[in-house]
């Protein structure tokens, strides 16, 4: 697999770039930002490391760009910048995880291989979370065997969540890129088709899978081992 690596700072990319070839990968690196445009923008790529801080054009609007495009490749965002902030303008602009600096190379290659293992799920034609079943193709939902019936942007909303599973979406970018509403409808609009979708997904489930992440967004992952046992312990 292909691995594009933006980066300026020539030790961090050196480690990185060694590191991931033994780990089997083939990495390619540039040290500013407009040749990792180039480079991104003619494709080919299994994952994209991009670094925040670039000379030239800088990783949000690489990644900006890259999105416009309606090019999907994995984007995990590298900075210095550890705010909350910095790290939802990230998710805003289309990276798929962050990873502040200093971090230690196995935390990365671990980000990694879940992105690309994420990925390769995703390109499957049935998203399975759970007894939660998608078939992107048919468009057809099931949850413990039952089919539900969506309206399109409600189903559209789920298939968003669950091809970003783990991953925060915000309203902003629903309403931008999962709808193409930008301007059109308020951001509340997803809240209420959010309520809707649980009302189908989760309300009779006795594991919820759509969660709200309060001032930014909505995701939908599974719970840990831990929380599942709290759940059955109460009920």
């Amino acid at each position: 697999m292909r691995i594009l690596m933006v980066e300026d700072e020539a030790p961090i990319a050196s480690v990185v770039k060694r590191g991931l070839e033994r780990a089997g990968y083939q990495v390619e690196v540039a040290d500013e930002g407009m040749a990792g445009w180039e480079l991104a923008k003619d494709g080919g790529y299994s994952l994209i490391l991009l670094d925040l801080m670039l000379p030239g054009l800088d990783g949000l609007e690489i990644c900006r760009r890259l999105r416009a495009r309606r090019d999907r490749t994995p984007i995990l965002m590298l900075t210095a910048r550890d705010a909350v902030s910095e790290r939802v303008k990230g998710l805003e602009a289309g990276a798929d995880d962050y990873l502040p600096k200093p971090f230690a190379f196995e935390e990365l290659l671990a980000r990694v291989r879940a992105l690309l293992r994420r990925e390769g799920v995703n390109k499957s034609s049935i998203i399975q979370i759970r007894d939660l079943e998608i078939d992107t193709t048919a468009r057809r939902v099931l949850r413990d065997g039952e089919e539900l019936p969506l309206t399109p942007r409600e189903y559209s909303l789920l298939e968003a969540l669950a091809k970003n599973e783990g991953r925060t979406l915000t309203r902003e970018l629903v309403l931008e890129r999962v709808w193409d509403d930008e301007g059109r409808t308020g951001s509340n609009t997803v809240d209420v088709y959010i309520t809707m979708l649980r009302r189908k997904i989760d309300a009779d489930a006795s594991v919820k899978l759509i969660h709200t992440v309060h001032g930014v967004g909505y995701v939908l992952r599974r719970p840990a081992d831990d929380e599942e046992k709290g759940d059955e312990e109460k009920s």
